[in-house]
């Protein structure tokens, strides 16, 4: 019997399943058995207690089966189905008129395995009722003397699950594009609408992996915060159309220059981050952020029109323990105010400072 999920919901559904079927059956047994017992049909009575002792033998059989093993077996789902669409079979046929109890009780069946299962379980019960149903009316005088029972029966087994079985399709492609529409917009909540780069809260859920990584590692992240020197003027000159086709060009260049791991992020306007994982003290951390600057004062034209920008990037190198004390803002902020220091300094320029000795302490205090 192969095994397909240990943690399958389907194992609280199937014993659920189990306990309607010892607790529901029972008392249709049960007042059969005294039917018959007081109408001193014993044949009848004998002949229903065999079969009642068989069903629950397998009844108990299967419950103990399914509590001592939980997960989903499909050989088990298909023994399950087969005796109960049996016993809906024999029922109806020892119990002639008694059996118009348990008329509909073949389509509850095939429907119960529909709903907790799917729709592949119920179309198997379907068949097996129709089949039943089609043989007794062949082998049973009293079923074969009422055909348009057997026809109802047949019918109501074939058309009444085919549209459950539509209605649970329906649901589950419904629950499909929800689930689809939802995790685009999670997505969405974690990019740029114009560039497509992470936004501020994709770069601090990044921050903490990297902060993660380096303080497991020994090692170090670096954060270069810059902006676009001219962007202002290209904006008021072209207007906010070519200002947005220059930040997805600024956003391009910079992306040329970094590695898969690299994290490049844009805060908002023309400001981008850059994060870094490091492992030699902020020497490729600096090479990267000269791409960068080279990279941007390279862009010359936005659709045709003559543009010049730079960049002023400024750079914090910190240990994975430091980073993880201080946490994302307080580093991006440092890494902001070094920029600011570049612009000062004349723009176009980098400025790399690890963390002062002050922020270290107040760090290991915090």
């Amino acid at each position: 019997m192969n095994k397909v999920d240990d943690a399958s919901p389907s194992a609280h559904l199937e014993l659920a399943q189990c306990h309607i079927r010892v607790f529901v059956a029972l008392p249709i047994l049960i007042g059969w058995y005294l039917f018959w017992y007081m109408q001193a049909r014993s044949t009848e009575a004998n002949t229903g207690l065999a079969g009642l002792c068989v069903f629950y033998a397998f009844a108990l059989a299967h419950w103990a089966h399914v509590k001592r093993y939980p997960g989903f077996y499909p050989q088990r789902r298909v023994a399950a189905i087969v005796m109960d669409q049996l016993g809906c079979f024999i029922g109806m046929l020892l119990t002639r008129e008694l059996g118009t109890i348990i008329v509909f009780l073949n389509l509850w069946i095939s429907l119960g395995n529909g709903i907790r299962f799917g729709v592949k379980w119920m179309a198997l019960s379907a068949t097996l009722a129709t089949i039943g149903l089609i043989v007794l009316s062949m082998v049973s005088d009293y079923w074969s003397q009422r055909p348009i029972w057997i026809i109802s029966l047949v019918l109501l087994n074939s058309a009444i699950p085919a549209y459950v079985a539509s209605l649970i399709r329906g649901f589950h492609d419904g629950q499909a594009r929800l689930a689809q529409y939802a995790d685009h917009m999670e997505r969405m909540a974690l990019k740029d609408g114009l560039t497509g780069l992470p936004n501020r809260a994709a770069l601090f859920d990044e921050f903490e992996k990297a902060s993660a990584h380096a303080r497991r590692t020994g090692s170090a992240i670096a954060v270069l915060y810059f902006d676009l020197d001219g962007f202002k003027q290209v904006n008021d000159r072209l207007g906010h159309a070519q200002g947005d086709m220059l930040l997805k060009e600024a956003a391009n260049c910079a992306s040329a220059v970094l590695r898969g791991e690299d994290v490049l992020a844009r805060l908002g306007g023309d400001e981008f981050v850059v994060l870094l994982r490091v492992h030699d003290s902020g020497k490729r951390a600096r090479r990267v952020a000269e791409r960068i600057r080279q990279s941007i004062a390279s862009i010359g034209a936005i659709d045709g029109n003559p543009v010049h920008v730079t960049a002023s990037v400024g750079m914090v190198v910190a240990s994975g323990l430091d980073a993880d004390r201080l946490g994302a803002e307080r580093i991006v902020h440092e890494a902001d105010l070094n920029m600011y220091a570049a612009k000062k300094d004349g723009k176009n320029q980098i400025v790399l400072t690890t963390l002062s000795s002050e922020i270290r302490l107040a760090a290991r205090r915090a």
